[in-house]
């Protein structure tokens, strides 16, 4: 790791001189002058602040913050001895809104060895954070590039493949047809890394809605008729008109559950069941299809739930999003064996009583 900057601002000239003492003498840190006059403006990698500092400068900490790609950790020397963690002094303290700026507390007086340990933990968070903020920036240009070139020329492909058609005997039909279903599925996986992005975009904890799922169920159906003009899709039974707790990506779930039951289908006529049953608490959304099936010691890396993640041979970049939407929704995903004999995803999702129209 390389070194660390570090500004000390602690009004007590003791702490103050103590701390940069110490520093000074290590290969790994670098102390940064200024004080509490430098928060604002100085290069550094994290600071040091005592209560009476940290007071005096809770919007510019704040703004530095916000301001920088990774976290810009703090470490508050307290002199409350009694509190000697985060957690312990939120409960006890009346400012708990300043304390989401505060990554480690040290309480005097000040032990090197103690200090030591702090100051490691978070030199780890800022070389942690910052690598989580390249790797954002390498996924929003992977979501740029997805989202326009490919899908762009894909769309071409398929236009010529399309035109092409008309030209070719019976045996160049079929190739055309190939060709045209390829470039559908790259289409499709394109979009699903663009939603997995777009997932990974949101914070930690998304802001979840009501959707309505009979719209969004209903609406995925109808495209996948119109894309898929070979194969059946059957609705068994009602949709309940209701809503769940979800998010605008909700669609992008039934969208590569019944693509995923078209396109790894060997049959002669895919046939794609979707069956919905409601319980007191939940919905569950069934989506069966006549395809080979996936036999029950694949179906956890198919959803991306092994060690290896999406990186299992097995895993598909669409049903590893659904299962990650879902759990996001507090629902969870399944597979079984359809009543056709292929497989059968079963999604069971939270329902909002008070959206039922």
């Amino acid at each position: 790791m390389e070194t660390t900057r570090v500004l000390p601002a602690l009004a007590n000239a003791g702490n103050q001189r103590v701390l940069r003492k110490w520093m000074r003498g290590q290969d790994e840190y670098e102390v940064v002058s200024g004080g509490g006059d430098a928060l604002a403006t100085a290069e550094y990698d994290l600071c040091v602040l005592d209560e009476c500092t940290f007071r005096q400068n809770v919007s510019t900490v704040r703004n530095r913050r916000e301001a920088e790609s990774g976290i810009l950790p703090v470490l508050l020397v307290s002199s409350a001895s009694e509190f000697e963690s985060i957690d312990s002094w939120t409960r006890h303290t009346v400012d708990r809104d300043l304390w989401d700026l505060v990554d480690e507390i040290l309480t005097p007086p000040i032990e090197r060895v103690e200090l030591r340990r702090r100051l490691e933990n978070l030199r780890r968070l800022r070389a942690q954070s910052i690598t989580v903020a390249q790797t954002t920036e390498q996924l929003l240009l992977l979501n740029r590039i997805t989202r326009h070139d490919i899908q762009n020329e894909m769309n071409v492909i398929t236009g010529w493949a399309g035109e092409l058609e008309a030209h070719v005997d019976d045996s160049g039909q079929e190739i055309c047809t190939r060709i045209l279903d390829s470039s559908r599925n790259v289409v499709d996986l394109t979009r699903a890394v663009r939603e997995f992005v777009d997932m990974l975009e949101m914070d930690d904890d998304p802001k979840l809605d009501t959707v309505d799922l009979e719209a969004a169920l209903r609406d995925e159906i109808s495209k996948r008729r119109s894309l898929f003009e070979g194969a059946e899709f059957v609705v068994d039974g009602e949709i309940p008109s209701l809503h769940v707790r979800g998010n605008e990506l909700l669609s992008s779930v039934f969208r590569n559950l019944l693509n995923n039951a078209v396109q790894h289908n060997d049959s002669e006529t895919p046939r794609v069941t979707v069956t919905v049953s409601e319980r007191e608490r939940s919905i569950v959304v069934t989506i069966g299809d006549n395809g080979p099936g996936i036999p029950p010691d694949r179906r956890d890396a198919v959803l991306g739930r092994t060690e290896a993640g999406i990186d299992h041979p097995s895993a598909g970049v669409g049903l590893y999003l659904v299962d990650t939407l879902v759990d996001g929704y507090g629902g969870g995903v399944r597979m079984t064996e359809s009543d056709e004999g292929g497989t059968a995803v079963v999604v069971t999702l939270p329902v909002i009583r008070g959206g039922r129209r």
